[in-house]
């Protein structure tokens, strides 16, 4: 009887696994890290942690209640959908580079792609979570009546890591982008460098000297 309910229990286990999105959560936790330095990012992890207890400590505390829902419930939707197709662009891109890349650079943007990847299929996640959430709601509370303040503040709650979410992913898209393809000021940093530039200036300088001095 024991052994048939272990072996039920792992049957369970190994079918729900598919439904674990924790695991999508826990990965994009585990690459919030310095690039430079390799260590953890550990102001972000705290604000990814904190800010979905603490709005909505805010949001019960302050008696908020949503009077509508439906409008909220298209509009998370929609940034679900965003998400994910932004998850497909650079999961492609992904594809081109080599499954182990060799030069520094290849690497570097590798891991720039996986940590975005990884971020905008999190935000996906968690705004389709939200979405589901208000579309429950919505159908639970009376017509014409607000949420409760307990039901707003877990909506806050959800929707401030969503808002996180979001600009974690545009920050690492636009990362990804000036990597990938160096913009023409920092091209050109790299190549005059701070020594050339204080050299052009004192050239510049010395000749407006010498003008002075001969008129």
């Amino acid at each position: 009887m024991a052994a048939s309910m272990k072996r039920l229990t792992s049957m369970l286990l190994r079918a729900l696994s598919r439904l674990n999105v924790l695991a999508l959560l826990a990965d994009q936790f585990r690459h919030l890290t310095s690039m430079t330095t390799q260590r953890p990012a550990l102001f972000v992890r705290a604000v990814i942690i904190l800010i979905g207890p603490i709005m909505f400590g805010v949001s019960y505390w302050a008696g908020w209640q949503m009077q509508t829902v439906g409008e909220l419930v298209s509009a998370l939707g929609l940034l679900a959908g965003v998400f994910l197709s932004a998850f497909a662009v650079v999961f492609g891109l992904r594809v081109n580079l080599a499954a182990r890349p060799t030069k520094a650079i290849e690497r570097r943007t590798a891991r720039l792609m996986d940590e975005s990847a990884l971020t905008v299929l999190s935000a996906g996640l968690l705004s389709g979570v939200d979405s589901i959430w208000l579309g429950a709601l919505s159908v639970s509370i009376p017509k014409d009546q607000p949420a409760s303040v307990f039901a707003t503040g877990v909506t806050v709650g959800i929707s401030s890591l969503v808002v996180v979410y979001f600009f974690l992913s545009v920050r690492r898209m636009h990362k990804l982008y000036t990597d990938t393809f160096p913009q023409v000021w920092t091209v050109r940093a790299v190549v005059e460098g701070p020594g050339e530039q204080s050299k052009s200036e004192a050239a510049a300088t010395i000749d407006s000297r010498r003008r002075g001095g001969s008129g």
